[in-house]
């Protein structure tokens, strides 16, 4: 028997991929399913093997009839405020799919309404749990490459090309869906969090986007320490992984990841050339299946997970900090997203 009861709610493409990791997870089962839609309703019924039994059509009202012991969010953006507000007034944790919000104020009140609550929050951060951003991260921890002064990540890949969804039509969703998940692994692999960007973002001819879907974004980070992100989400030739392709730069050489791969490499003329592939763990489990983990393992500790909403909290405002630098067409201080005095 499984020892964590969860609702799904959010009956979409998202919702399908969470109920099949759910399923598979031998901690987890699912007793509800909240979808907005008659529609998305069927849908599960049909196509999921859903008991309909199960389904309901408001949250409230499937927490009381079910008493879970977590919330799995994976609606829109601009419903994560609701789905959270209502979910930590029962008491309820709540596991919420990236981003936390589409605005920072109302983030910024999840996680607070989390803390007040006693309740976990955690945000699905997937990318920082695959093998190379976890190699990565032990190596500059080890010292590999000296101090390191530059990261770029290149990421390229035809994204969100179904009509009519909010990806397509709504302005910056590239910057904020898609590139919260490689800020979040920038942060994480880092192990720093920046103090301001500047972006210039724009549109292809072809682009199937309204909004902005190519961007070129400096962080600036302590040390002195840059990362360049560089994004197409409108790219008809050849795709990078969904991690992008990440060099760091060092004193000593740098990291690169190459395909599924990992490299260090230095070629300085004064020093003897080397380059060593680092052994990474592509065995573990990876993308939602090790999110779900780190969940479940937080609810039977009680310890703050990664991607926390807290910690969370940093990304989003590395990420509003991006979309605003790109509205604006200038740099922006990330004190200027949390408000800092």
């Amino acid at each position: 028997m499984a020892n964590f009861k969860g609702v799904l709610v959010g009956l979409g493409g998202h919702g399908k991929r969470w109920d099949g990791v759910c399923r598979d997870h031998d901690e987890v089962e699912l007793v509800g399913y909240v979808g907005r839609s008659e529609a998305s309703r069927v849908r599960a019924v049909r196509e999921w093997g859903v008991d309909e039994t199960q389904i309901y059509g408001d949250l409230t009202q499937v927490l009381e009839a079910t008493s879970p012991d977590f919330v799995l969010d994976v609606t829109s953006p601009d419903a994560h405020r609701q789905v959270a507000l209502t979910s930590f007034t029962a008491g309820v944790p709540v596991l919420g799919e990236k981003p936390m919000s589409d605005d920072f104020t109302a983030a910024a009140e999840m996680v607070r309404a989390g803390e007040e609550a006693g309740c976990l929050h955690m945000i699905t951060q997937q990318r920082r749990f695959d093998p190379q951003p976890r190699a990565t991260r032990r190596l500059l921890e080890e010292d590999a490459v000296g101090t390191p002064g530059q990261l770029d990540l290149a990421f390229f890949v035809p994204w969100a090309d179904a009509p009519g969804t909010h990806y397509v039509t709504e302005p910056y969703m590239f910057l904020l869906d898609m590139g919260c998940h490689h800020f979040d692994t920038m942060r994480y692999v880092l192990g720093a969090d920046p103090e301001a960007v500047q972006v210039v973002s724009w549109n292809l001819p072809w682009g199937w986007h309204a909004g902005d879907a190519s961007h070129v974004a400096v962080f600036e980070f302590p040390g002195p320490l840059q990362a360049v992100h560089r994004g197409m989400g409108c790219s008809n030739g050849a795709r990078t992984s969904w991690s992008g392709d990440v060099r760091i730069e060092g004193p000593r050489g740098s990291i690169t990841w190459e395909s599924d791969r990992v490299f260090v490499t230095e070629e300085h003329r004064t020093e003897r050339p080397r380059r060593d592939e680092v052994a990474i763990a592509a065995d573990a489990r990876q993308g939602p299946a090790a999110v779900l983990d780190e969940f479940v393992r937080a609810l039977a500790t009680g310890e703050e997970p990664e991607c926390s909403g807290r910690d969370n909290l940093q990304t989003m405002a590395m990420t509003f900090a991006a979309v605003q630098s790109a509205r604006e067409r200038r740099r922006v201080e990330l004190a200027e997203i949390r408000g800092d005095g």
